[in-house]
């Protein structure tokens, strides 16, 4: 059983791990880097990209519904970002729209999104700060927030 005495089935994705975390004070606390990341595509093809705690498409997220989450992002592209959490039900000043709802994080910073879980689905992150080109880059991940 998970440390925060909420058991769920880990599911499984393609880039091959979820995000690790840690209760802290009541929180589940997760870290995602924003950073340049190199991928080989086919044997010998390597591409550069941009993406999450050293791969794209990112980490997954795990956690379950009614979990107060606690997210970590630091800013090691060459521009400003943000993270959007797209469908998600969140307070609007945690909602990742850099410029609108909260700054854009600018290079070498992190921002500190906090927020509870309010309902069960699968969803993504990814950026709202020159979003064309930092998604293009690979800059996405899933959210997965277990049913109670």
């Amino acid at each position: 059983m998970p440390p925060n005495g909420r058991p769920y089935t880990p599911v499984t994705t393609l880039n091959g791990w979820t995000l690790p975390w840690r209760m802290k004070n009541g929180w589940k606390e997760f870290h995602l880097t924003a950073e340049p990341v190199v991928r080989e595509m086919a044997p010998g093809m390597k591409a550069n990209l941009w993406g999450y705690n050293g791969q794209s498409p990112g980490p997954t997220i795990e956690a379950v519904e009614g979990d107060k989450v606690r997210i970590f992002v630091t800013n090691r592209l060459p521009e400003h970002t943000a993270v959007h959490w797209h469908g998600m039900l969140l307070p609007n000043g945690m909602d990742g729209v850099g410029g609108l709802t909260q700054p854009h994080i600018p290079p070498g910073k992190t921002f500190v999104y906090e927020f509870q879980l309010e309902k069960h689905g699968t969803f993504m992150y990814h950026p709202h700060a020159d979003e064309m080109v930092q998604m293009a880059m690979g800059m996405m991940g899933l959210f997965i927030v277990h049913p109670k």
